[in-house]
């Protein structure tokens, strides 16, 4: 576990890699409404934090296929998998409407990619993952 730790403390820094501070940075966001629309900031927001979390995952599951991650981590991965597989076809329909400012499906697709998110952070915490201290 300590080596995950020392992976991902090395490959997040670098240009083009998302760090623990960007996900900290404006991601505390509300539910969406016809009231309170989804905007591109709000998007690039939630596929920020989405994109960060699915990143550390991702470098979870290397190091499980590596032999590099704790002994339960197939059975780990096999429990966030159901959430993390619907993000991408997600995020692109909310691109979508976004673009095309239909906000009431950008405001279904945005709360459901939070909810999807609190799931994902819920699932990672009771099996020891840690994915920072962000919310949604």
């Amino acid at each position: 576990m300590k080596r995950i730790l020392l992976v991902l403390a090395l490959t997040l820094p670098l240009p083009g890699c998302i760090t623990f501070q960007d996900l900290a940075a404006g991601i505390s966001l509300t539910t969406k409404s016809i009231a309170n629309p989804v905007t591109p900031a709000d998007e690039a927001k939630v596929e920020l934090a989405l994109g960060g979390a699915i990143h550390l995952l991702g470098a979870y599951k290397q190091a499980c296929v590596e032999g590099r991650a704790d002994v339960n981590c197939r059975a780990n991965i096999a429990q966030i998998q159901p959430y993390t597989i619907q993000v991408k076809p997600l995020i692109a329909k909310l691109r979508l409407f976004v673009d095309n400012n239909d906000q009431i499906n950008a405001a279904v697709v945005f709360n459901t990619l939070k909810n999807l998110y609190v799931d994902v952070k819920s699932t990672a915490a009771q099996l020891g993952i840690d994915l920072g201290s962000s919310t949604l």
